[in-house]
C-alpha cells in the first residue's frame, strides 16, 4: 500500500511538473527517479516503507490498547477530561514554553487517531457547528467532537457537545 501511494505521489508530481513545464524541476525528478531505480534506492524504499509501516502498527497498538483500557471500565469522557486538564494548565504550558518547545499534546492525537476508528464521521450540520476553515477531519465519540486542524502546522481539538 505504502509504495502504491509513492507512486501515485510520483505520478503527480510528474504531472505537475509537466503542466508547468518547470526544466530544472524535472532534471531533479529524473535524477530521483534513477537514484529508486538503483539498489541502494530500492534498498532506500524498502527501508522507508518499513518505517511507515511499522510507525502504523505501532499507532495501532497504541489504540488498541487504549479500547483495551476503556472496556476495563474507565469512561472516554474521564480521560479526555484529564487530558485536557493537563494539557490546559499553566503549569504544563509554561513547562513547555520555557524551553521554548510548543507543548507537546501526543494524547490528543491518539485520542483522535481512537475517534477515527471508533467514533463517526461528522455530518454537514456537526461540520458547521464544530469546524473553521482548517478543519480536516471531524469525528464524534462518547459526547465529544475531535477535530484536526491543518495549516501551517496541525493540531487536534477536543470540543464537548453543546
Amino acid at each position: 500500500m505504502v509504495k502504491g501511494l509513492f507512486s501515485f505521489t510520483i505520478f503527480l508530481f510528474d504531472y505537475f511538473l509537466y503542466i508547468c513545464n518547470k526544466s530544472y524541476i524535472m532534471s531533479l525528478l529524473d535524477k530521483l527517479k534513477a537514484f529508486l531505480d538503483t539498489e541502494e534506492g530500492k534498498k532506500s524504499m524498502d527501508e522507508f516503507c518499513k518505517k511507515l509501516e511499522f510507525e502504523h502498527s505501532l499507532k495501532e497498538k497504541h489504540i488498541e490498547n487504549l479500547h483495551s483500557v476503556l472496556l476495563s471500565g474507565v469512561t472516554l469522557s474521564s480521560l479526555i477530561e484529564k487530558v485536557r486538564l493537563k494539557y490546559n494548565s499553566d503549569k504544563y504550558r509554561e513547562h513547555w514554553h520555557n524551553k521554548c518547545i510548543e507543548p507537546p499534546e501526543i494524547l490528543y492525537w491518539l485520542l483522535f487517531d481512537y475517534a477515527e476508528k471508533y467514533g463517526r464521521e461528522c455530518d454537514e450540520p456537526e461540520w458547521g457547528e464544530y469546524s473553521n476553515m482548517f478543519t480536516s477531519a471531524l469525528y464524534f465519540i462518547d459526547g465529544y467532537y475531535i477535530s484536526r486542524m491543518d495549516g501551517q502546522g496541525s493540531f487536534i481539538q477536543i470540543e464537548k457537545s453543546k
